[in-house]
């Protein structure tokens, strides 16, 4: 989301060279739902630090999660591509991998994080949310994530 306030460096990310915000998005890996949104941050901040911040402590005893490349030096808590030792397990990585792109595409069908929104960080973040809500639903009514 493009901020509408004065330019503030932390709210700017270098991959994208604009200022907005972004959410962290959990989806089950045998289910294909969407069970966790987290948010709004910064888009600057780092997708580890946020993971600090919430999802980890939310995990139970031995729980991990898999996430991106952007994720690192939470061995113990999260799996990243790079992990894999064998095709098996390079395979089944990608397959979650897609599992959750599928789910950010129809995410972002709506615009939310791309187009300005100017009524504030605690409504942009009940937007979010219930935006998230339409492709769950979608999910349970037929149309699954692969």
């Amino acid at each position: 989301m493009p901020v509408q306030h004065r330019y503030d460096p932390k709210f700017c990310s270098h991959k994208f060279k604009s200022n907005g915000l972004k959410y962290e998005v959990g989806v089950c890996i045998q289910s294909g739902n969407i069970v966790w949104v987290n948010g709004p941050f910064r888009r600057g901040e780092s997708d580890t630090t946020i993971a600090r911040q919430a999802v980890i402590n939310a995990l139970d005893d031995g729980e991990m999660f898999e996430a991106d490349g952007g994720y690192g030096g939470e061995d113990f808590y999260i799996k990243i591509p790079k992990d894999a030792t064998t095709d098996e397990q390079r395979r089944i990585k990608t397959i979650t991998r897609s599992r959750h792109e599928t789910a950010n595409s129809r995410l972002k069908v709506f615009a939310i994080l791309r187009d300005k929104f100017h009524h504030g960080l605690e409504k942009h973040s009940m937007c979010f949310r219930a935006v998230a809500v339409i492709p769950q639903l979608s999910i349970e009514h037929g149309h699954p994530l692969y």
